[in-house]
């Protein structure tokens, strides 16, 4: 480890977790790019977290087999293991930027069926649809950002970009669940609240710098 590595790693013991978020903040909000993940993360969070506490509370609620239900994480969990075993081909070939473009498409599309039908078919489909793309997506993406990250603000950035985009969707279930079970808005109304946050991720990342993320071969060409 270098002197300056060395210095940044006990400066970073000396500060209070507050400080360094604070530091993370700072830095971050120089990086367009960075922030433009950011905003577009937390809105697809609440979209993958809707549809998937939506759809296992109301075929909870519908009295569905509880093996069933637990067959559409199954499901999903196969379809996130088949995209992670052909992410390192996309990300190589395909550029991060029109990858994150192509995830937002597939899953805005793959939920839009939902709006109209609730049957345990349609659901698995549309959720193992909806999943294949983004373990992709996120070694693109999270690659890139990371790449051109320095070593003494990885943790930082990390705490950053993982509190901002994890909070609005660990607030999601509770809206979820009070959506469900108030009667003029119901299962549709969850399904609109999922297709809205997808089709405005999607318009995100069309014009913003994200899209510009060229393959891996180029990233050191491009700044955060």
């Amino acid at each position: 480890m270098s002197d300056e590595s060395s210095s940044h790693a006990k400066a970073g013991q000396d500060e209070g977790f507050l400080a360094q978020f604070v530091e993370g903040w700072r830095w971050t909000l120089t990086r367009r790019t960075i922030l433009a993940a950011i905003v577009q993360g937390t809105v697809i969070n609440i979209a993958c977290y809707g549809s998937i506490v939506g759809v296992q509370i109301m075929l909870a609620a519908r009295g569905t087999d509880p093996v069933l239900i637990g067959l559409v994480s199954t499901a999903t969990g196969v379809a996130a293991l088949i995209g992670s075993l052909a992410a390192g081909w996309l990300v190589d070939h395909i550029p991060t930027g029109k990858l994150i473009i192509l995830t937002f498409a597939v899953f805005s599309v793959a939920m839009i069926p939902l709006l109209f039908a609730d049957s345990y078919g349609a659901i698995v489909a549309c959720m193992v649809v909806a999943s294949l793309l983004f373990p992709s997506m996120n070694a693109g993406e999270l690659g890139f950002i990371y790449g051109h990250t320095p070593d003494h603000m990885q943790g930082r950035v990390s705490t950053v970009f993982e509190t901002t985009v994890g909070v609005p969707g660990a607030m999601t279930p509770a809206l979820v669940g009070w959506m469900l079970q108030t009667h003029w808005l119901g299962f549709r109304a969850v399904m609109v609240l999922v297709v809205t946050c997808a089709f405005i991720g999607l318009v995100l990342a069309c014009f913003t710098l994200t899209r510009s993320i060229p393959l891996p071969a180029q990233w050191e060409q491009v700044e955060l």
